[in-house]
């Protein structure tokens, strides 16, 4: 089925279908994205069903680390079906950082870095309930002046039931309760060096000294792709890149097509490049034998090989083919 706007205008977006060089270039990387997502599937399997558990709360950890780097490439995949590069960016970068995050807790130290990413999200709600229902808050008084105080009632009562939830998770596992001690305590020894300033805290500051993503990445051997996924990959990630779809040359003005399939190796080559990595790591994390290490070596080659064509091939797709005259 095509979409009514694809039909209205047709000129507007690149269609794979009637260039034989780019639909080539993208199944190509399907079938590439495809093989390493089912890697990540057998590993899912593999944890799931107990065939190589290490420790229940990691593995689950893990596990959910996996279905996300799963979901992300499949949206990448599906993204480079319709040459939709440039919104793959955005993805990516979420990809990248969840797999930096997932190496990090895998590194070492591992059962309470993976308990502080595990309670981060919980905290920040707590903390944004705590803003919310201050007697002095904005939120408090807006709901009031406009007549909604039963809004304002079930929402703080929905609050206190999810802040006790939370302090009986915290008090359910002895880990739980190692990084809520340290937690407190690296807090406040912000406090005492910022003042009044609000302070903030990510999660693998708890259970290390890195205070940045940048010395996240530096801890996991990828600080060199620092500048690739915070300079190029943010100008679409923060709205900075709209106008680069106007180019001029002698011709005069032109306008990129939507779903321009111009500079697609970059993204598909940083996807490949952490997915792998990050594989690699929880291969170590399930201890495999020597068969599966020579099995995988096997499949990293001929990987390797498949990304390098369909790489190469996204590069030769020049504007000739995509632009579009304004």
């Amino acid at each position: 089925m095509v979409d009514d706007y694809l039909r209205t205008f047709e000129g507007m977006f690149f269609n794979a279908e009637k260039c034989e060089p780019v639909k080539l270039a993208i199944d190509q990387v399907g079938a590439v994205l495809s093989s390493i997502i089912t890697r990540y599937g057998e590993i899912e399997n593999e944890i799931s069903y107990g065939t190589s558990r290490q420790d229940n709360f990691i593995d689950t950890v893990i596990c959910l680390f996996v279905r996300k780097i799963m979901e992300q490439l499949d949206a990448i995949n599906i993204l480079y079906s319709v040459c939709s590069f440039t919104q793959a960016q955005v993805i990516l970068r979420s990809l990248i950082e969840n797999i930096i995050s997932m190496e990090f807790i895998l590194k070492e130290d591992t059962k309470k870095r993976a308990a502080a990413y595990s309670l981060e999200h919980h905290y920040q709600e707590i903390e944004i309930g705590d803003e919310c229902f201050s007697e002095n808050s904005k939120y408090w008084k807006l709901l009031l002046a406009n007549g909604r105080e039963k809004q304002l009632n079930d929402g703080y009562e929905g609050y206190k039931k999810k802040k006790a939830a939370f302090e009986r998770i915290i008090k359910s596992q002895e880990i739980f309760q190692q990084v809520d001690k340290d937690r407190k305590e690296k807090l406040n020894q912000k406090k005492q060096n910022k003042g009044k300033r609000k302070i903030y805290i990510q999660w693998y500051e708890v259970c290390s000294n890195i205070s940045s993503f940048y010395g996240l990445m530096k801890e996991t051997g990828y600080e060199q792709y620092y500048q690739n996924i915070y300079g190029g990959l943010s100008f679409e990630t923060h709205a900075l890149n709209s106008t680069m779809d106007l180019s001029v040359d002698e011709s005069g003005l032109s306008l990129k097509y939507i779903r321009n399939p111009v500079g697609g190796g970059s993204t598909f080559a940083l996807a490949c490049t952490f997915s792998m990595g990050a594989l690699k790591a929880l291969y170590e994390y399930l201890n495999d034998g020597e068969e599966e290490k020579r099995e995988f070596r096997a499949f990293f080659l001929d990987f390797q090989k498949k990304r390098d064509i369909a790489t190469h091939n996204l590069d030769m797709i020049r504007d000739t083919q995509s632009s579009k005259g304004g």
